[in-house]
């Protein structure tokens, strides 16, 4: 009898801490829940400088995607026609940091779902053009041709790893690098502590793909 009661107490204890963290467990993603309420109207105007709004793609239906900027505030956009593309949770502050990808027309955008902020983009379409009307399917001169007055331009070679000044110039816009692979556009952003970067990728002497991401 003694045994039965004693297996009958620790059964008894098992539950009643398995209870106890399913409460827990269920609180916690109500928290979490809490947390995921989006921004829409987050404000991103601290990155409306020159350099920054050089990091963009727009279509012909009004729509203009910039990097660090809330896509929230763009119109004709189903905000929840997305999939997840990474989370993570930071436990001191109990909350999730939720990022997502969503296509738009040929246009591949990963952002945060928190506050609208622009993370990536990527398109092999030629429905989306840079701001100084760049595009796929365009010869890959005319980058050259567009960006290289207001850049530092130089060549690198990926074979020899030798890099070659172009042109130089004094407190360059932006700093364009031509290599094997194609053209690569980009400038450092102090307020995120980030460099931006404008992929241009060729084949054939035409541009097949365009990034447009930030990075460390």
């Amino acid at each position: 009898m003694k045994k039965k009661i004693t297996i009958f107490l620790v059964v008894l204890l098992i539950t009643s801490l398995f209870a106890m963290g399913q409460q827990k467990t269920n609180q916690n993603s109500n928290d979490y829940k809490t947390e995921l309420i989006p921004d829409i109207n987050s404000d991103d105007s601290a990155y409306d400088d020159p350099r920054t709004l050089e990091f963009c793609l727009k279509n012909d239906k009004g729509i203009n995607l910039c990097l660090y900027h809330n896509i929230r505030k763009q119109n004709g956009i189903d905000f929840e026609d997305n999939e997840i593309y990474a989370e993570w949770t930071l436990k001191m502050q109990n909350k999730i940091i939720r990022w997502v990808k969503q296509e738009l027309d040929g246009l591949s955008v990963i952002w945060d779902y928190m506050d609208g902020t622009i993370l990536k983009m990527e398109t092999t379409s030629s429905h989306w053009s840079t701001k100084r009307g760049v595009k796929v399917g365009d010869p890959i001169s005319k980058i050259m041709e567009f960006y290289a007055p207001d850049a530092k331009v130089t060549y690198y070679n990926f074979e020899t790893k030798e890099s070659t000044i172009i042109s130089d110039k004094a407190n360059p816009l932006l700093f364009l690098r031509e290599d094997n692979e194609g053209i690569l556009v980009y400038v450092a952003n102090m307020l995120a502590e980030e460099t931006m970067y404008i992929r241009f990728t060729q084949e054939n002497g035409l541009i097949t793909k365009i990034q447009i991401y930030a990075a460390t």
